[in-house]
């Protein structure tokens, strides 16, 4: 029987200050160095881990927008809501084109 295929690795060096701040990114938002990396280097840009209360909070909101309101009341909430979740939940993705090319060559820090 023949072992699965093993998915392509990439592989980059950095300076003990680039790997540093890598751990420390990448810890912020719950995810390995490898996620994080692979994250931002497909354009996203991951989210640091929201404390329980954050949820407990929208669950709240939430169940507000199921009580009688007026229509605008509970358009606003739930576009809060929304908003909410695009700006500290859900991983953005960034314009590419405002990427600079880094020269080739080692970084400026070492």
């Amino acid at each position: 029987m023949s072992r699965p295929k093993e998915p392509p690795r990439i592989a980059f060096r950095v300076t003990e200050k680039e790997k540093a701040e890598i751990y420390r990114l990448s810890t912020k938002c719950g995810l390995s160095q490898s996620e994080y990396s692979r994250q931002r280097a497909l354009g996203y840009e991951p989210r640091a881990v929201l404390p329980d209360a954050f949820f407990v909070f929208c669950e709240k909101l939430d169940k507000l927008t199921e009580a009688p309101f007026s229509k605008e009341v509970n358009n606003a909430a739930l576009k809060l809501i929304r908003d909410m979740d695009a700006a500290l939940i859900s991983p953005g993705k960034e314009d590419m084109k405002l990427w600079l090319q880094q020269a080739s060559g080692p970084s400026e820090e070492s």
